[in-house]
């Protein structure tokens, strides 16, 4: 199971993540399967698409506030410290996780750019699948017209807010299921995970690397 591997893996990290944030996470009976040095945080739903881990040291560090939304597929934290963050003036920033589904003509998106982009004075992190395409995020692909235009509004919408994509264009994130059958000649997995900041997160993300992976795990220190 993919979900208990991954968080094997940081077993063998120097450091623990300080936040997970998870896609179709396995819940049960309302409840998300536990996990020793770790808390989960998900909308108060029967079936929830997002879901995020804190570590304990995290959350004896800085204040975690769980914002929720009607939407199955739109989970928020704010963070909150006592000390300036990001060697900037802000006290605060916002982390939003976002699994987004479209309908079968994929006219309608389940997450649309409003809540995703709203008009704060902290950071903003959005990171997720949105399910759109765009030559902002991969730019070699040819696409339709009818892509363009479901894709436009959410980065038109970052663009007025201040938001910038963080994503290295071109850069897949799916990841095939099995490496022994790589993709066909001249396809290539998409870069449907995105992620989205205001400063401060893109002057740090520029420094440690630009993120290439369906899943955000997120250090930070107090």
């Amino acid at each position: 199971m993919f979900f208990l591997s991954l968080f094997e893996s940081f077993k063998e990290a120097r450091t623990y993540p300080s936040v997970v944030l998870l896609h179709d996470p396995p819940v049960s009976q309302a409840r998300l399967p536990s996990l020793n040095g770790f808390v989960p945080f998900f909308p108060p739903v029967r079936k929830p698409r997002v879901a995020s881990y804190v570590h304990r040291s995290f959350l004896a560090s800085f204040s975690v506030l769980p914002r929720f939304t009607e939407k199955a597929d739109i989970f928020s934290l704010d963070v909150s410290s006592q000390k300036p963050l990001f060697a900037s003036h802000f006290l605060s920033f916002r982390l939003v996780n976002v699994y987004s589904i479209n309908s079968a003509d994929r006219r309608v998106h389940s997450a649309p750019p409003e809540p995703l982009f709203p008009a704060i004075g902290i950071p903003l992190l959005v990171a997720g699948d949105l399910n759109i395409h765009n030559p902002l995020a991969d730019p070699l692909p040819s696409f339709s017209s009818q892509e363009a235009s479901f894709s436009t509004p959410y980065f038109q919408l970052a663009a007025l807010g201040g938001i910038a994509l963080l994503n290295s264009p071109g850069v897949y994130t799916r990841v095939p299921l099995s490496r022994k059958t790589p993709p066909s000649p001249g396809r290539h997995p998409p870069p449907l995970s995105l992620w989205l900041s205001r400063t401060p997160f893109s002057y740090l993300l520029s420094k440690v690397g630009r993120p290439a992976s369906p899943r955000l795990a997120l250090t930070m220190s107090p």
